[in-house]
């Protein structure tokens, strides 16, 4: 593919900066602060999801406690742990073909409380009262 094929192509934003440009709790210079540290964060994601806010920070110099506000914020851990809910499913199903009998439990378990993220889509369909005519 040439560079100019590739400037036509737009770019998604990630699900994670949506989801925060979406949340009316956050005000605006919260929100415009959380998606540059969302930015951050998924530049290395795989590195960064199993590290700590302590962690980060040596990588990434700007206050422990901002990035514990960041990663503890219900948008941001909510997003965050169904990235870690699909790995546990991932060794769960390998430990069921491999004979785990414990691979059980926890597939039961995470079947239970169902996916971190829900992405479906709900539509409400308003019927009319019916009308005798006459």
């Amino acid at each position: 593919m040439n560079n100019s094929s590739k400037a036509k192509i737009k770019t998604k934003n990630n699900v994670l900066i949506d989801m925060i440009k979406n949340d009316q709790k956050l005000e605006k210079d919260q929100k415009m602060s959380y998606i540059s540290l969302a930015n951050i964060y998924l530049e290395k994601f795989d590195e960064y999801i199993d590290k700590t806010s302590i962690d980060i920070n040596k990588d990434v110099p700007l206050g422990v406690d901002t990035w514990r506000d960041f990663l503890n914020y219900p948008v941001v851990r909510k997003y965050i742990q169904s990235f870690k809910d699909e790995r546990i499913m991932q060794v769960a199903d390998k430990g069921l073909m491999e004979g785990d009998k414990g691979a059980i439990g926890i597939k039961k378990i995470m079947q239970e409380n169902g996916p971190t993220v829900n992405n479906s889509n709900i539509v409400l369909i308003r019927i009319p009262e019916k009308v005798d005519w006459d």
